[in-house]
């Protein structure tokens, strides 16, 4: 693993752990059960078939354009309103295949470009994570109230 690499990984797992830190000194057992959930749904179940989601945007594109600005760039061209539908019901991209080939091994690791998609993509599902622990903390204070 290249430096670059395991320098971001390793910030990213420190930011992680001084998070998880927080919520656990704060939040009760069941609020932080509610935190190591996969990501939700962009839409609820039932609008997130292919025919309910033709009726709301009218064109794959605008589909597509729309879990763009929700989740950040795609991680393919795709446009299928299958795949579209998925995307909707699991709340995030899907993890792009990768070859067993060693083609890719000569370029010497990843690409500047990559990191940066990565990076951007980490930090999205930061400000996330940190929105959804901000809104169960509030709930939680408003509660004791």
């Amino acid at each position: 693993m290249a430096k670059g690499d395991a320098d971001l990984f390793r910030t990213v797992g420190e930011q992680n752990a001084a998070i998880r830190q927080l919520v656990e000194e704060i939040a009760p057992a069941e609020a932080i059960g509610a935190l190591n959930e996969s990501p939700q749904p962009l839409l609820p179940k039932e609008q997130c078939h292919p025919a309910a989601l033709k009726a709301r945007f009218r064109t794959a594109a605008a589909a597509h354009a729309h879990l763009e600005a929700a989740l950040g760039p795609a991680p393919t061209k795709k446009k299928t309103w299958d795949h579209l539908s998925s995307v909707f019901a699991n709340g995030a991209w899907p993890a792009p295949a990768r070859s067993l080939s060693v083609a890719g091994a000569g370029r010497g690791g990843v690409s500047e470009e990559a990191l940066a998609q990565t990076e951007a993509r980490l930090l999205r599902r930061i400000d996330q994570l940190e929105e959804r622990v901000i809104g169960l903390i509030e709930t939680l204070l408003s509660g004791k109230s």
